[in-house]
């Protein structure tokens, strides 16, 4: 009898190792797809804390600065996305899983509506839908929060394993809690500050003028050239507004010699912050004249400073 049960135990006991070994796969598994799940949670934490940052200097915060945290947040946000579109490696972990893909879903579509409504408001003072459109984003923030809550409760209860689980960092997308229509007024108001920088502002300023032969500054606080009979003259063209600049023209008039000359050059499209230096033809001139040169941009657009659109300077040219 002994002899006949021996090679059935042996069965057995393989078949319950195979069983713990996959028991064992499966748990690592989970404890492994909480642990992504902790760690993104951990991510937009933080960005819940830049946003309420933000939100609280939006009297006097600039466009790129706004635009740069919002596309953090919805870059982490996607990363959760495209996490919950995997199927997770036990059916336990289902509801885990939706609930945390409700609460993305409901902060993708808040964070979006919240940034268009700002936007929306600084260039179109006279739009009154933006009020509506920040409270749908409130909301959508507001729910967002309440199901991570729920996902948080779910996350906990969960037994995967003897193995303790960590608890999910906290996170409130919502920027200060209290009556929507009311927070809604508020930003809106706040985003059309004229102290910050967020409504699309277009400019181009004419940073500096460039002679080659360089010019000095002589004791009398003039400008002097070195004795020749040919200038290079360039500009530097900067573009102070926040938006991508449209392709303009630069002129150059050169005023003292036997006529006047005028010449011009093209700007092309500046980024925000960016700079360009153009340079224009050859000017004949003559030693011991005197000159005046004037750099004027054509500005055809909106601009928000004319006053910077021109450079005017006198000079001599040595005789010797």
């Amino acid at each position: 009898m002994v002899r006949i049960l021996w090679p059935v135990l042996i069965v057995v006991a393989a078949i319950l190792a195979v069983v713990a070994s996959a028991a064992g796969e499966e748990t690592r598994a989970e404890l492994a797809y909480l642990a992504e799940l902790r760690a993104q949670a951990a991510e937009l934490s933080q960005d819940g804390d830049t946003l309420r940052e933000v939100v609280s200097r939006l009297q006097r915060i600039d466009r790129l600065e706004l635009v740069t945290a919002v596309d953090g947040i919805t870059d982490d946000i996607r990363a959760g996305l495209d996490f919950v579109e995997q199927v997770p490696p036990t059916p336990d972990l289902l509801p885990v899983r939706a609930l945390y893909r409700a609460s993305l879903h409901s902060w993708e579509k808040g964070i979006s509506g919240y940034a268009s409504a700002v936007y929306a408001a600084a260039d179109d003072p006279e739009n009154i839908t933006v009020i509506d459109i920040m409270a749908d984003a409130l909301a959508e923030l507001r729910a967002g929060d309440s199901v991570y809550v729920d996902l948080q409760t779910e996350y906990e209860a969960f037994e995967g394993g003897s193995e303790p689980v960590s608890a999910l960092p906290p996170v409130q997308m919502l920027p200060v809690d209290g009556p929507i229509v009311s927070l809604s007024a508020a930003y809106i108001d706040s985003a059309r500050s004229p102290n910050n920088g967020l409504a699309l502002r277009p400019g181009l300023s004419l940073s500096q003028v460039i002679a080659e032969p360089e010019w000095q500054v002589n004791p009398d606080e003039e400008a002097v050239v070195p004795a020749t009979e040919i200038i290079d003259f360039s500009a530097v063209i900067t573009n102070t507004g926040n938006v991508v600049s449209t392709p303009e023209t630069v002129v150059l008039t050169l005023v003292g010699g036997p006529e006047q000359l005028r010449l011009q050059s093209e700007v092309g499209p500046l980024d925000p912050g960016s700079q360009v230096t153009v340079s224009f033809d050859q000017v004949p001139v003559e030693p011991g004249g005197l000159y005046q040169v004037s750099v004027a941009l054509v500005v055809t657009g909106d601009d928000i400073d004319p006053e910077d659109n021109e450079i005017r300077v006198q000079f001599e040219v040595n005789d010797r």
